[in-house]
């Protein structure tokens, strides 16, 4: 896998990456189990962290991939939270934007 783009918000995640050969399903399992277990060991709690679901979109062409990317990038701002998406703390992209 290859993130190209993710922000981590109050509730809910934003990434977009790119899969090479396991699949979402796997990745996805992968990601709640492991941060479950991280976050839960730091609140010192036990029990489930994550909605079973998660919504999915795949990205043909980079001129899309390029739009979805502003557009997580950009939910910081949309909420309210910060003016512009650079001076939210959690945010990554492999690009520079």
């Amino acid at each position: 896998m290859v993130l190209d783009a993710a922000v981590l918000m109050p509730d809910h995640l934003h990434f977009a990456a790119e899969l090479k050969i396991d699949g979402l399903a796997k990745l996805m399992h992968s990601l709640k189990s492991y941060t479950a277990k991280q976050i839960n060991a730091v609140l010192k709690r036990q029990g489930s962290l994550w909605q079973d679901q998660y919504y999915e979109h795949a990205i043909r062409k980079d001129e899309d991939l390029n739009e979805v990317a502003l557009y997580m990038l950009n939910n910081p701002v949309r909420t309210g939270l910060v003016d512009d998406f650079h001076d939210y703390p959690f945010w990554y992209c492999r690009w520079v934007v």
